[in-house]
């Protein structure tokens, strides 16, 4: 299988479909409440009246009257653009449908009109035109085409669940790629004012960018063991002082996407100040909705869905968002009840300085749930509510009940929320228990891809172990794997070290340091480092005010030695990416982009200079292309050339720029980039800083045009995605300078040139930026991805640092190997064997497990035991160091291998050589095992 993402990306859907396989006899027959349906359109027919009856219309005289005369007051304001439709109501541009055009997902099923999202991709300039003039169309109208609004569903049978029932099928619909797109486009507009007005709570992390599941659960963790190590009660507890004791509920609601009433979802986007345009748009995009099912090719009759927001819809996540944003500010209301929601999962964490008083605020939080539910025509499944006492005292546990929608709800031994599974006391035993079992199948999925002599490629392995493995292993980890045990962590390591003896081919018996060394994997507890740290820099980067940020800057005392959370454990590493002691300071996270429907200017990017520019080719050849390139522009224009650097890639970075004037007057610019850096990051200071001292120069010429040459692919290319795509400061900064710039009438161009090829000026700048890494760094912001990955190398090599002595180390000092590239599937396991130390041909290690019994010894593992020694020497027991350095009978393999015959160890890091001594010495067996 070649070694690419796409054959890796087959090898994803082969596992899946191996872990979620469900076989359904053919001709089975369905159950309908009561009803049988045998035939394919019968099955169809019941598919839809099953789905169609849960998106029905529910009358409720009451609230839609309410609805009704709220909506007439509504309706009768003017749109913010006033008619005149700029702004977020303007049309769509081209530069809006080329950005969205690239998420189009590709491979996947038509709609009903049997358009593709290939079509849509590869459309030249003039479809291209044409397909904008249909958008807008649409836009300003406030109507979507009835094509836009059809459906066709496809059951899936659900995993585990009976497939005689309708119910145990997860309906998927296929709906129109050109609704999708235009879905995509009132999207980005909608997300931009939902970000620019602050309009979702930031209790909601659901479908938001830069936020995720794993931010709410790591501030319930952490706001939970900050309420535990208040002081304990030395006589009657006291709210707010003493230690807390608290009530978590998991509420879920019936069909909470299916029910939305169209009408009421209308007046809260009205409510929360949504444009009037884009909220007609989105009304006409819901109205009169229909689906028909298909089941085995046979097609059942449309039904309309007249509630409800679309299965696989683009805009639905952030409507849900929106719909539910009123909900969080009625929860806040509760005393001493915080909120936690991603989407329609929500949860509330009431505390108290007792678990009766903590109880009652819970029940309090789960009335104000139904009453909004009521109100809003939607179901809270009190059946399903999940509840669950987080308490230092056992006693606690069985104390707490609660009445959720009609239904007696009382505290369990865990409750499982957004896929993490909690317990009392915060261990997380039971759910390391549950990822057990879960990435147990996967591994076994994993081996049967891969054999002893065939399979996949190493480099696939690793990938597909990454992230079938470790990747089920580590969701939200940055919540909960820093609070749990060490004996939990253990059983983290065991399931990464079934997944590397996959990857590496090696023996169980293997040291688990060389183990994990050869197959590329972390062990759990650099894991645990890498994540609290990367979470304590997400924490500090959101803006002030978001409760999480709040947390991650309080620093109240600890009264628990063993209550650890990814705040005090990502402090530690902080520590050790700080020798000094200087606080890292964390950049702000982008929070508001740049309008999408903003123009970018006349701004070019060319990012080649040619053929003759690629790395390959000798610096002159290169250094005349570029020259070749830049002789095309104006001679009289201003010039920046601008360049990073970064001792090693990673520390100290700066950014130095030269500006060139037309009547050649020059400035040097230089700028520290942080303690921490990247190349490109420093190249982004670099470039912001030119511009800046570019637009504040006063009495500048605006007459010419500016040229910028930059000697890094990346950084261009990161911001030739246009300015509402970027999501770092500095890089919006650069583009709201170059549109500055452009407003003037100074047409911009980015133009690439090949670096250390002997161009001058970028030489200059090369050395601008050396210099301007020597500045003090203390003050600049370090971004969340540095931060990581700066984590991740200290946890890397505090790990290698702890190695024990031995053959492995001897080896790789404290280097970590890569994969065995150009080697077949059985040499790659020989090579990795003989590094870690355990052989399975070594005759001592055999002998050693017993495999290899005489009848002087049955086993042993001394290397003096004539049963241990070298079947083709017969000098010593064959050990790896053996093989690979002393037996003669491979002296001449060494020699042509190395030039010695006495390589030295470090020499045994280069495959090709392991792998050459391990087939001679293979085939000096086979000599022997051959009858003369």
């Amino acid at each position: 299988m070649p070694d690419s993402s796409r054959a890796v990306g087959r090898v994803h859907k082969i596992l899946r479909k191996m872990e979620e396989a469900v076989e359904i006899p053919p001709g089975q027959a369905l159950g309908d409440h009561g009803r049988c349906a045998v035939e394919d359109r019968d099955k169809a027919e019941a598919f839809n009246r099953t789905y169609a009856n849960v998106s029905r219309q529910v009358r409720a005289k009451r609230q839609d009257t309410k609805t009704k005369a709220e909506l007439r007051t509504l309706n009768g304001r003017e749109c913010q653009c006033g008619g005149a439709r700029s702004g977020v109501c303007s049309p769509f541009s081209l530069q809006e449908l080329e950005a969205q055009l690239p998420n189009m997902k590709c491979r996947k099923a038509p709609g009903p009109d049997d358009i593709c999202a290939e079509h849509l991709r590869h459309l030249g300039p003039v479809a291209k035109a044409a397909l904008l003039r249909l958008m807008n169309q649409t836009w300003a109208s406030g109507l979507t085409p009835s094509a836009w609004r059809r459906a066709t569903i496809v059951p899936i049978p659900k995993a585990g669940k009976d497939p005689k029932l309708t119910s145990s099928h997860r309906p998927i619909a296929l709906t129109s790629h050109l609704a999708k797109l235009a879905e995509r486009l009132v999207a980005a507009r909608l997300t931009h004012v939902v970000e620019r007005d602050d309009l979702i709570p930031c209790e909601q992390v659901g479908f938001r960018r830069g936020r995720s599941a794993e931010e709410n659960l790591a501030r319930l963790v952490q706001r939970v063991q900050d309420g535990w190590n208040r002081p304990k009660p030395r006589g009657k507890p006291v709210d707010g002082k003493t230690a807390e004791k608290f009530a978590l509920l998991a509420f879920d609601f019936s069909r909470a996407y299916d029910v939305i009433d169209h009408r009421m979802l209308r007046l809260k986007l009205l409510r929360l100040g949504v444009p009037k345009c884009l909220t007609n748009w989105v009304w006409a995009f819901l109205r009169d909705r229909r689906a028909a099912v298909v089941v085995n090719g046979t097609r059942s009759r449309e039904r309309p869905y007249r509630a409800g927001l679309p299965q696989g819809s683009v805009l639905a996540p952030t409507l849900y968002t929106l719909w539910a944003a009123d909900l969080i500010t009625a929860l806040r209301s509760v005393p001493g009840t915080e909120i936690f929601m991603y989407a329609d999962d929500t949860a509330t964490l009431s505390s108290g300085a007792t678990i009766e008083q903590a109880g009652r605020r819970a029940q309090q939080a789960a009335d104000t749930i139904s009453a909004w539910a009521d109100r809003w025509k939607m179901r809270v499944a009190g059946e399903k509510t999940q509840a669950l006492v987080l308490s230092q005292w056992a006693r606690d546990a069985s104390r707490l009940s609660i009445r959720v929608a009609g239904a007696e709800v009382t505290g369990g031994t865990t409750l499982r929320l957004l896929g993490v599974s909690f317990d009392r006391l915060l261990h997380f035993g039971a759910h390391c228990n549950e990822l057990r079992k879960k990435v147990r199948p996967r591994t076994a999925h994993l081996r049967r891809m891969t054999g002893r002599s065939w399979g996949l490629t190493e480099r696939q392995l690793r990938t597909v172990a990454n992230g079938y493995v470790r990747g089920a292993l580590e969701y939200a980890a940055g919540a909960w794997l820093p609070a749990a045990s060490e004996s939990h962590l253990t059983l983290i390591d065991r399931e990464l070290r079934a997944a590397a003896r996959v990857v590496t081919g090696c023996l169980a018996s293997t040291p688990s340091h060389a183990l994990m060394a050869e197959a590329g994997l972390p062990t759990a507890h650099m894991c645990r480092d890498i994540r609290a740290a990367r979470q304590l820099a997400l924490a500090a980067s959101l803006p002030a005010g978001d409760p999480l940020r709040t947390l991650a800057d309080s620093s109240p005392p600890r009264r628990l030695a063993a209550t650890l959370g990814w705040r005090d454990r990502g402090r530690e590493m902080f520590a050790r990416l700080s020798p000094g002691g200087e606080p890292l300071i964390i950049e702000e996270r982008l929070h508001v982009s740049a309008p999408p429907w903003q123009d970018g200017g006349e701004v070019s990017f060319h990012l080649d200079v040619g053929p003759d520019g690629s790395r390959d080719r000798p610096p002159e050849l290169r250094r005349r292309a570029a020259e070749e390139r830049l002789e095309s522009f104006p001679a009289d224009a201003t010039w920046i050339w601008s360049d990073g650097s970064a001792e090693e890639g990673v520390h100290r970075g700066g950014g130095g720029a030269l500006i060139v004037t037309h009547d050649g007057a020059t400035r040097e610019v230089r700028v520290a980039a942080g303690r921490l850096c990247s190349s490109t990051r420093a190249e982004l200071f670099a470039l912001r800083a030119a511009l800046e001292d570019l637009t504040s120069t006063p009495d500048r010429d605006t007459a010419r045009p500016i040229i910028i040459c930059l000697d890094s692919k990346a950084t261009l290319a990161l911001l030739k995605n246009g300015p509402a795509a970027q999501r770092t400061p500095v890089a919006a900064d650069i583009w709201k300078a170059l549109q500055g710039i452009s407003a003037t009438g100074q047409p911009i161009q980015l133009q690439w040139v090949p670096a250390h090829c002997g161009l001058p000026l970028n030489e200059r700048a090369d050395g601008l930026a050396k210099e301007a890494s020597a500045l003090p760094q203390e003050d600049t912001p370090i971004d969340v991805t540095t931060v990581t990955r700066a984590a991740a190398r200290s946890a890397s090599a505090r790990w290698r640092e702890a190695w024990p002595d031995g053959w492995h180390k001897e080896i790789w000092g404290s280097r970590l190997p890569g994969p065995v590239e150009g080697e077949d599937r059985c040499s790659a396991i020989d090579v990795h064997q003989l590094r870690a130390g355990h052989w399975s041909c070594s005759e001592q290690y055999l002998h050693r497990i017993g495999r290899r019994p005489s009848p002087e010894c049955e086993q042993c593992d001394s290397v003096r035991c004539p049963a241990a020694l070298c079947r083709v020497c017969r000098e010593e027991a064959d050990t790896p160091r053996h093989v690979l350095l002393r037996c003669p009978a491979l002296a001449g393999r060494r020699l042509a291998r190395v030039g010695t015959i006495h390589p030295t160890v470090t020499e045994l890091q280069d495959d090709g050589v392991v792998a050459a001594l391990a087939a001679g010495f293979r085939a000096q067996l086979s000599r022997l095992a051959t009858p003369p």
